[in-house]
């Protein structure tokens, strides 16, 4: 009789690490989505924050609004407002400059893009972009016929406003 009940602690052992392995797997894998959302979250708030920053300026520099406008990938040139006096042009080139340099900091591969609409000339499109792992694509609603299309394995924030 002892000889059929030798091992059975071993197996009863070796149950119990399997067991603990998969739980600390789940825990594992919940901390690692944890992160990941967090960050996601993260970059949304900063999106929405860079994007209120942009139509608080247009919002103050009425009378540039015509030169708030910005290409994805460009690089606008930096203009000086604050050591010499600019035109409201220029103020609309500086702020835009100044925005996307943020943009791209705060963003992880941020890039950005500021468009009138085509219906009313006082109305902008400020669109931005980022990287994100898990990322699904953005369909705009079909009234929204300007709003480019968000790439795959990016996310995307679109806002009008009419500063």
């Amino acid at each position: 009789m002892n000889v059929l009940h030798r091992g059975w602690v071993l197996w009863d052992a070796l149950l119990a690490l399997c067991v603990l392995g998969v739980g600390l797997w789940g825990v594992f894998r919940s901390a690692t989505q944890a992160l990941q959302e967090q960050r996601e979250s993260s970059a949304w708030a900063q999106a929405v924050h860079l994007s209120d920053d942009l139509i608080a300026r247009m919002a103050i520099n009425r009378e540039g609004l015509s030169a708030y406008q910005l290409a994805l990938g460009e690089t606008p040139a930096s203009l000086d407002c604050s050591s010499t006096a600019c035109t409201a042009t220029q103020w609309a080139q500086a702020d835009v400059a100044r925005w996307k340099r943020r943009v791209q900091s705060e963003l992880p591969q941020g890039d950005a893009q500021v468009l009138p609409a085509s219906s009313d000339p006082m109305q902008r499109l400020v669109w931005l972009t980022w990287t994100a792992s898990t990322a699904s694509a953005w369909i705009p609603a079909p009234t929204q016929v300007q709003v480019p299309t968000c790439a795959t394995g990016q996310r995307c924030h679109a806002l009008w406003v009419l500063p």
